[in-house]
């Protein structure tokens, strides 16, 4: 056995890791523009570069919904 991360590996994570990135820049702008509804913007910017569900949470959780006045 070569070893875990042989080259072959990181090619197939490669877009993986391009996903979690720009999922994690989007709800970082998102969080910065419209703000959040529960806990503060920093621990959910941690959040959402900690792993691609962080994201996904923030999301379905932590955005601000939009009040129709």
């Amino acid at each position: 056995m070569d070893g875990l991360l042989t080259t072959e590996t990181l090619i197939m994570l490669i877009p993986l890791a391009m996903l979690q990135l720009s999922l994690a820049a989007y709800c970082t702008n998102k969080i910065i523009k419209e703000g959040v509804s529960v806990l503060n913007k920093w621990f959910w910017i941690i959040v959402c570069f900690a792993n691609i569900t962080g994201s996904l949470i923030f999301l379905l959780v932590g955005r601000r919904k939009e009040q129709n006045d």
